[in-house]
């Protein structure tokens, strides 16, 4: 099913298919290993998403999460998966790979177009442990390795022979995998375009002595501009949760440390520059009564007075922030639509989104974190539970 792929970064063209328990210990003690590799080499050391994704496959927390999905059913691998992976995100591939590898599948993985080094550092690591006599059946089942997404023929035949896909882009890519042809038991899970909310609750921010805030405001650093801001759970609208006061004082004290924050951590190429820029005169022109505040080329606000769904098209990222202000929680549901992927929230109880989201049975929202967690990947993401999605039940009486 691989002999059309161009260039293998991983492993070899013939693969070998195997349906195998979830959550093996073998397969643990790889990821464990690979944690280790990574978190001591100088070159991933440079880049915060690697050491997260590093950190995320400890033994400690692999077993943790094994832990909160344990049932009494009889469950293996679907057999084969093919991950498409998007091509301005480094490392979602990494994390794609795993949800497939720890659910006992054999794994082809497409990686981003776009050669980051944040990826070339994992897969490096990756094929380092897999010469490793402990571990050479996972050379034998997984492949890493990239090929023109023009060339739809290669798509075509891989997604005819495999038992499951998983899809990870934009609403186009996610129409054209529909429209190939597939086996009619395989399985697709599509992670199309989402967009994500914060909520501050300004009375709390006002109570907040400045090294709470500080803390805080790192936390919205890494949710804000993670990856340039371009995941489906970076927050791209932040509500101002309080009374015209209240709001006015909190973002007074909460945006000048974002931008000590980021002037000190967060670089910005020119290219991005121009695209931020273009991307605000463009909203501009199509919108009336709004308010544009910023921090050099580092932080951009947009105060929308008014929120039209049909006007924002979410293409804000590189630290540029649409505001609204509402003294009410329950009108946020206006900004609520199916696509709403992550709401994280600050200083709000979390019983009090719960009711909230009941209450109003909202197609959209899909997690509920508070703000530093917004990233967070877990075996639960975009409302689907992935172990359960990924491997079929034997029924055993």
């Amino acid at each position: 099913m691989t002999n059309n792929i161009e260039k293998i970064i991983v492993g070899r063209k013939k693969i070998i298919v195997e349906s195998n328990i979830p959550f093996g210990s073998l397969e643990i003690e790889f990821l464990n290993y690979l944690s280790k590799n990574l978190l001591k080499d100088k070159e991933a050391k440079k880049f915060t998403d690697v050491i997260s994704f590093a950190f995320w496959c400890r033994k400690k927390n692999i077993l943790k999460i094994k832990d909160s999905l344990s049932s009494s059913d009889l469950r293996i691998g679907l057999g084969s998966l093919f991950h498409i992976t998007p091509s301005n995100v480094p490392l979602n591939f990494a994390y794609s790979f795993v949800f497939g590898f720890l659910t006992g599948n054999s794994n082809l993985v497409r990686l981003p177009s776009q050669n980051f080094l944040q990826t070339k550092v994992i897969c490096k690591a990756i094929h380092k442990l897999l010469k490793n006599k402990k571990f050479k059946i996972f050379n034998k089942k997984n492949i890493f390795f990239r090929y023109d997404s023009k060339k739809i023929d290669i798509t075509k035949e891989i997604s005819s022979k495999v038992d499951g896909r998983i899809i990870w882009g934009g609403d186009n890519t996610v129409n054209e995998m529909k429209s190939i042809k597939t086996k009619p038991r395989t399985k697709d899970i599509f992670f199309a375009d989402r967009f994500s909310l914060c909520i501050i609750k300004s009375s709390v921010i006002n109570k907040c002595n400045l090294k709470y805030l500080n803390n805080l405001a790192n936390k919205f650093y890494n949710d804000g501009y993670f990856m340039d801001q371009n995941a489906c759970s970076s927050p791209r609208i932040i509500i101002w949760y309080g009374n015209k006061n209240e709001n006015r004082i909190a973002k007074n004290k909460f945006w000048p440390l974002i931008y000590q924050i980021v002037k000190k951590r967060y670089f910005l190429e020119n290219t991005n520059i121009v695209e931020k820029y273009t991307n605000l005169c463009e909203f501009a022109g199509n919108n009336k009564n709004v308010t544009f505040k910023n921090f050099k080329n580092l932080v951009y606000r947009v105060e929308l007075k008014k929120f039209n769904k049909n006007k924002i098209n979410y293409k804000n990222k590189f630290g540029y922030f649409y505001e609204i202000n509402y003294n009410k929680l329950e009108k946020i549901k206006l900004l609520i639509t199916e696509k709403l992927q992550t709401l994280s929230y600050f200083g709000v109880k979390k019983d009090e989104l719960k009711k909230f989201v009941l209450k109003n049975k909202f197609r959209g929202i899909d997690r509920i974190v508070p703000i530093g967690c917004s990233h967070e990947i877990s075996f639960t993401w975009d409302g689907y539970n992935i172990e359960k999605q990924l491997t079929r039940v034997i029924e055993l009486r």
